[in-house]
Parts: structure tokens; C-alpha cells; sequence
């Protein structure tokens, strides 16, 4: 391959530049001429997605998390005096306590 000269190489990326405005500037019309259509034919964002509509933040806008799923957690873990745990999280003391004394977690496996 030709070694370039740096003078080359600055032509080139004022070339490919002025190429990428000119697409980005292209865009903008056809952007319009979609949304256009589809407020003609009455179709929304969710019609497309099949499901819902992104929320539209402003500039500097926090993003706000959606709330978890809750639900109920199968235990996995119990003892004889009826302490129990799913397996998820910190390790109770009750666990931790018996692991101590020398049982294993398996033992405590229902």
C-alpha cells in the first residue's frame, strides 16, 4: 500500500466530511416525509414497535428506571428451626452461624 502524505490524508477527511453533512442533511427531509405519511394513515411509533413508545427525554433530562418486577422467590434454604433463604443476597447469620460450627450450606438444601 502508498504511504499517504498527511496533506493526502487531510483531503480525504474533508472529502468524507462534506459526504457525511450532505447524508445527515438528506435525512431531515425524509424523516419528515415519513412521519408525514404515517400521521396520514394514523400509525404511531407503537404501531410499528408492536409494543410501547420510547419516551422522548429533553436534553439534559435524568433518565428515570422503570420499576422492577416483583415476585415471589422460591426458598432454597432452610434449618431446623424453620429460618429460611432463597439463595439471593448476603448470606443470613443464621446460615453463616451454622456454617461456623462446621455444616455445610448443602445440608441446609430442601
Amino acid at each position: 500500500m502508498a504511504k499517504l502524505s498527511v496533506d493526502k490524508i487531510k483531503s480525504r477527511i474533508a472529502v468524507l466530511q462534506n459526504e457525511l453533512q450532505k447524508a445527515e442533511n438528506a435525512k431531515q427531509p425524509a424523516i419528515r416525509k415519513v412521519l408525514a405519511f404515517m400521521k396520514k394513515l394514523g400509525v404511531t411509533v407503537v404501531d410499528l414497535k408492536g409494543g410501547e413508545a420510547p419516551m422522548a427525554r429533553k436534553s439534559g433530562e435524568a433518565k428515570v428506571a422503570k420499576p422492577r418486577k416483583t415476585g415471589t422467590v422460591a426458598v432454597k434454604y432452610k434449618d431446623e428451626a424453620g429460618n429460611t433463604w432463597t439463595g439471593r443476597g448476603k448470606s443470613p447469620r443464621w446460615l453463616v452461624e451454622a456454617e461456623k460450627t462446621g455444616k455445610t450450606r448443602e445440608q441446609f438444601l430442601i
